[in-house]
């Protein structure tokens, strides 16, 4: 009975020491694969806390021209119609136009508060009291308020249209800052008129 009893004993610790290995193993890998779950989830839940990384896609986009328009039609030697007068067209036209935005676009530079402006009179000096040959323009802030300038000779006084010279550095020589396609056009009306040519 004894020896029975130990053969059977001994029967099941063999049994059992044989299915460790399997029960081990086994047992191994649903741990492992509950870690792997866990850590997936834990990462999918991470990755959605974590705001996504964007890069600066931003470029520096520069800042769009200020608008200089021509004034039309409010007298007869408004810019537009002066332009008109002239027979300028196409390319010598656009020369003359981009001549004038430009030297306006500069000196809106130095005014501060400057956001766009009128162009009244193309360059000129004769017809009015400033012998410098200049461009009339009136500049407005971006709420569309006049942004006047002192008077030339008379500082303490502002006139709401600045006389923007074609030549800042020497503005008795303005003459020589003229395009060629304004000058000749200009001296091609005054020529028909009876009028002295080689100014504005």
């Amino acid at each position: 009975m004894r020896f029975s009893t130990f053969v059977a004993l001994a029967c099941v610790g063999l049994h059992a020491a044989s299915a460790l290995p399997v029960f081990t193993r086994a047992y191994e890998r649903v741990v492992r694969d509950d870690l792997s779950t866990v850590s997936s989830r834990d990462t999918q839940l991470l990755a959605a806390r974590t705001p996504p990384h964007h890069k600066d896609t931003k470029k520096h986009v520069p800042t769009p021209p200020s608008p200089i328009t021509f004034e039309k039609g409010v007298s007869p030697h408004s810019a537009h119609n002066d332009l008109d007068a002239l027979h300028l067209h196409s390319g010598k036209r656009k020369t003359v136009e981009n001549y004038h935005k430009q030297v306006v676009g500069d000196h809106m530079k130095t005014v501060p508060a400057a956001h766009s402006a009128v162009i009244k009179n193309l360059a000129h000096s004769t017809g009015s009291r400033d012998p410098h040959i200049h461009i009339s323009a009136e500049i407005k802030d971006p709420h569309s308020s006049v942004i006047g300038a002192p008077r030339r000779g008379h500082p303490a006084i502002t006139d709401p249209i600045h006389h923007v010279y074609v030549n800042k550095e020497n503005p008795a020589d303005g003459y020589s800052k003229l395009p060629k396609e304004y000058t000749k056009a200009v001296d091609k009306k005054r020529k028909s008129e009876g009028r002295p040519t080689g100014t504005v």
